[in-house]
């Protein structure tokens, strides 16, 4: 083998590195998160393989690689039905199957030639930047240069990303392509004594407990930033948050890192921070998200005391449970054990005439659509025929919605899972499988600007929990609108929660 042929191979190993790098480079502009350096153990200048960070102190998801994508572009051929189908259930979108063979064949474009993909992303199409520029006397009283608002940005839409789903959550619709799960924490275990059960401060005239309730947050967008320099703002007062699950693309630990931990850092000295997983946790096997709960309660942060992935914080007058829905399967609890402690709970918060409020990532029915969904059955002998729940609120649902007690359901209902994905604009007039009492209906920014019409309004909920025993809950989008708020109670003391007083906003 002579000195020629070396050559040809040191020359060969060159570009392969060079287009790894260009490759890296792409997917970073396209919105990946690789893990930091420090985590990585390496130094910041040097650029790891993406299945390299997947193997970095715990594995996760990684991009698809040319190989890979061949292999995902294979089984659509054979299985279109079932990719699109796992593709749906990751977007949470209705998506074609032409849109999804045009996303496959531009992927692979753009993997083959990054340098060009690269280019293409630098210089967008001026024309397409210029349609949908906010007019210059667009202001809302928290708008901050620190958090500029770009609304040509299609990051996370499920078609105009498509391509950055496909590249950042494809991985997951191969065959035995899973990452292996972290290892299950349990209430009973002997390592955690709290049993994940955490005390809650008592109300007393005058100072109710506020608890702010948030969903699929993780995005690092504008409007899941804005959301965050609201509940900053509101310092001491706000004691509890409550993430109800949703980091994006695939829970990495990169997303944990930009899009959770970085903005809500300065919120953790002064409010207990609680967070549930969802289904795009799992992707990266959950480990990622409890390293982040360990990460939380480190550095003699007393308010962090969250251990495990549900968890009951109460006090003599309320119950705040949240339910791990998606450890074992994506919108479902049905293991034996958390069933056994979600009862033990509910039942000792009946026992002292508590008010019971559920809290998960999974919903247990959706607008538009008739019927209760699996969670609902799975919990229809603590929810439904015994009626120890009040009040549950959960996110996965894409709008703002308030559903008051209806046959069947004997609890009010608030779906909350439009905190920082982009969502669609909802329409009223669809079936509500409860009665509805508000739908946020309006568009991401006012009418008036003609901007992103089709762009639903993203916003979270408060709670404020009074020592009588009733909840004040308000609905408020990302940039600080009241959109309507209601006062729940028991009558005379006594029985379920009811609304007594709603308020919407005016649209």
């Amino acid at each position: 083998m002579g000195p020629t042929h070396h050559s040809r191979l040191s020359v060969d190993r060159a570009m392969m590195r060079a287009m790894d790098r260009k490759r890296m480079e792409l997917y970073t502009a396209l919105g990946y998160r690789a893990p930091t350096a420090s985590r990585l153990g390496r130094s910041p200048v040097s650029q790891p393989r993406p299945e390299q960070e997947a193997g970095a102190e715990a594995q996760e998801l990684s991009p698809l690689e040319p190989e890979e994508l061949d292999a995902l572009r294979a089984r659509f051929l054979s299985e279109p039905e079932e990719v699109l189908r796992l593709a749906r259930e990751s977007l949470g979108a209705p998506i074609s199957e032409l849109d999804f063979a045009r996303v496959l064949q531009d992927a692979e474009q753009a993997l083959r030639e990054p340098e060009a993909a690269l280019q293409a992303l630098r210089h967008p199409p001026f024309q397409a930047k210029a349609s949908v520029q906010l007019p210059p006397d667009f202001r809302f009283p928290l708008m901050t240069d620190e958090i500029p608002i770009d609304p040509s940005r299609t990051k996370f839409e499920p078609v105009a990303d498509l391509r950055g789903w496909l590249l950042f959550t494809g991985k997951a619709w191969l065959r035995g392509a899973t990452v292996p799960k972290a290892p299950f924490r349990r209430h009973d275990s002997e390592r955690h004594p709290s049993r994940f059960r955490y005390p809650l401060r008592a109300s007393v005239p005058g100072k109710p407990v506020e608890v702010a309730l948030f969903s699929d947050f993780g995005t690092g967008e504008y409007p899941a930033r804005y959301l965050a320099r609201q509940l900053l703002m509101r310092g001491e007062r706000l004691e509890y948050a409550v993430h109800l699950g949703g980091v994006y693309y695939a829970g990495r630990q990169g997303e944990f890192d930009a899009h959770v931990a970085e903005p809500l850092e300065s919120l953790l000295p002064v409010t207990t921070l609680l967070t549930l997983n969802a289904s795009a946790e799992m992707r990266s096997g959950g480990s990622p998200y409890f390293r982040y709960l360990d990460e939380r309660r480190g550095a003699a942060r007393t308010r962090q005391v969250q251990e495990g992935s549900y968890f009951c914080v109460a006090s003599e007058r309320f119950q705040l449970i949240g339910l791990d829905t998606a450890s074992f399967e994506p919108g479902r609890h049905r293991d034996a054990e958390l069933l056994g402690w979600l009862d033990t709970v509910l039942a000792e918060g009946r026992q002292r005439g508590a008010v019971n409020i559920l809290l998960s990532h999974g919903a247990p029915y959706r607008y538009g659509v008739k019927g209760a969904s699996p969670l609902l059955e799975d919990l229809k002998v603590l929810v439904v025929d015994e009626s120890r729940v009040a009040l549950w609120c959960w996110g996965s649902t894409p709008y703002g919605a308030l559903f008051d007690r209806g046959p069947g359901l004997p609890f009010v209902g608030a779906s909350l899972g439009h905190g920082g994905l982009p969502i669609p604009r909802v329409e009223p007039g669809g079936t509500a499988p409860a009665p509805l009492r508000f739908l946020e209906t309006n568009p991401r920014f006012p009418e008036w600007t003609g901007v992103r019409p089709e762009l639903g309004n993203n916003g979270y909920g408060s709670l404020l929990l009074h020592e009588d025993g009733a909840v004040d809950l308000r609905f408020l989008d990302w940039m600080g609108n009241l959109r309507c708020k209601a006062r729940l109670a028991r009558e005379e003391g006594q029985g379920p929660l009811v609304i007594q007083h709603l308020e919407p906003a005016a649209a």
